[in-house]
């Protein structure tokens, strides 16, 4: 499944859950206000004809008393026409309020009905005495017909409140209901979306870690990624995966150049120092003062090119994971003798100070590789130095103890470095300047620092521009778990 299915998916899922809630409350406050249109309406139905019927007893009270008095056809038509609309009035009760309310009021009715047809017999006979008599049996049929009818009216607010508590309890259920459908929607709802987001970003992390494991050298892609996958992030790994076999082929093709560039560079090199040797040894015959210039020169020039393919079999060894630490014991006193013997009279023909400050608290011995750190580590950092700083200038080489880790500074006095640029400077073939680039390949310093991470160390750097250069190293005074995946120990 492609990822923007996936995604549509799982928003339309997002959706219909948040929808859900919604949906439910809706049909709850439609049946409340139909409970509440339908309670109204009942309500006013019945009130209103509770109050007809209330008119019409009335209307027969008088009707009646007018009959007997009066006995016209008019005044008997009032009294039939308003115990009509009365029993009308009562039935519609019946069917509106609910129970037996409207019994008594029924049955007060009938025994009023019955009595009203006595005294208009009694009337229509000539017997109106009479009539007269027997509605003082009438009235107290009146007074309770308005008893009953109190009965109604209660019964009918009886309903509404039963009506009300309903739709209060429906409400009260609706909103907790609704507050737990929410509740697991929302979950749900999280739950999809926490899914959703790791479905992107998981295999995105596994992949951004790979190629950051492609940036440092690593060109293995690890199993975790999935090239399977069917949708855009497979496309991509698949992408990925095939480019990374490319570069592992480039940088293999370019290990094997550089290998083999090394070696057949290196005999022609010799042959031109041995000839040299030769001549300026006056085996040819004695060269004139210009030659013997020339001649140094040229064996100069030999000694730079001898240590650039050094440099480059070095880096090829340490690109390649075959970087040979040789630990022994390093006498301290005669690595710092060693550098200033070398180092001493390249600074006097430059006409530089060069100092070496060894502190008296530094241990006799540490453990590591002393070739590598005289040449490959401190002789690079100093032919930097001497490289960069103009005649008149200082270089200053100093060592120090600090807990448990020995420290070298590397001090000059020359054209310093570029603050932007200094995060850059151990980078392979990363050269600073053009100035830089006519005197190496930019090797040294990515080299040096691989021998100092591979004896546990670190190098740290302080330049400003037109003040000079300060590297210094850290290394442990005490043997620590190396980098380099190659240790021999060296036995006396």
């Amino acid at each position: 499944m492609k990822l923007r299915t996936r995604l549509l998916l799982a928003l339309i899922g997002i959706a219909v859950l948040l929808a859900g809630p919604a949906l439910y409350a809706l049909s709850k406050l439609t049946e409340l206000r139909h409970i509440a249109g339908e309670q109204r309406t009942r309500t006013a139905y019945a009130l209103m004809h509770h109050g007809e019927l209330t008119t019409n007893l009335a209307e027969l009270d008088r009707y009646l008393r007018g009959y007997i008095i009066e006995g016209t056809p008019d005044q008997r038509a009032g009294v039939e026409n308003a115990l009509r609309e009365a029993r009308v009035r009562l039935d519609t009760l019946s069917s509106v309020v609910s129970g037996n309310a409207t019994a008594p009021a029924e049955q007060t009715i009938s025994q009023i009905e019955g009595a009203t047809r006595n005294i208009v017999s009694l009337i229509e006979s000539g017997r109106a005495t009479e009539a007269t008599a027997y509605f003082e049996n009438v009235k107290p049929l009146l007074v309770r017909s308005q008893s009953s009818l109190q009965q109604i009216s209660a019964a009918i607010d009886q309903r509404s409140r039963q009506d009300i508590e309903l739709a209060r309890s429906i409400s009260t259920s609706a909103a907790t209901t609704t507050l737990i459908v929410l509740l697991v929607c929302l979950f749900a709802a999280a739950a999809l979306g926490i899914w959703t987001a790791s479905t992107f970003t998981r295999p995105i992390l596994q992949l951004r870690r790979t190629m950051g494991a492609v940036a440092e050298g690593d060109f293995n892609v690890p199993d975790s990624l999935d090239l399977e996958r069917a949708d855009e992030i497979g496309d991509l790994s698949r992408s990925f995966s095939w480019m990374t076999q490319q570069l592992s082929r480039l940088d293999q093709m370019k290990a094997e150049f550089i290998s083999i560039a090394t070696h057949e560079l290196k005999t022609p090199i010799n042959v031109i120092n041995g000839y040299t040797e030769l001549l300026e040894e006056g085996i040819y015959g004695t060269p004139t003062p210009k030659q013997a210039e020339a001649l140094h020169t040229i064996e100069e020039q030999t000694r730079v090119l001898t240590g650039l393919v050094n440099q480059l079999l070095d880096i090829s060894r340490l690109e390649a994971g075959g970087l040979q630490l040789e630990m022994e014991e390093v006498a301290l006193n005669d690595l710092f003798v060693r550098i200033d013997r070398s180092f001493g009279v390249l600074a006097r023909k430059k006409n530089i100070n060069f100092v070496v400050d060894v502190a008296p608290n530094l241990p006799r011995v540490i453990p590591g590789d002393a070739d590598r750190l005289a040449d490959q580590v401190l002789g690079n950092l100093l032919s930097n130095a001497l490289k960069f700083t103009p005649d008149g200038g200082s270089i200053g080489v100093r060592a120090w103890s600090d807990k448990d880790r020995l420290r070298i500074e590397v001090r000059d006095s020359g054209e310093g470095i570029p603050r932007e640029q200094l995060p850059y400077i151990f980078d392979k073939y990363y050269q600073v300047s053009q100035h830089a680039r006519a005197k190496g390949a930019g090797l040294g310093l990515a080299i040096a620092l691989e021998v100092v991470e591979a004896h546990g160390g670190t190098i740290d750097v302080d330049s400003q521009p037109g003040r000079g250069t300060a590297f210094t190293i850290n290394i442990p005074l005490h043997r620590t778990n190396t980098r380099s995946k190659i240790v021999v120990e060296k036995t006396a």
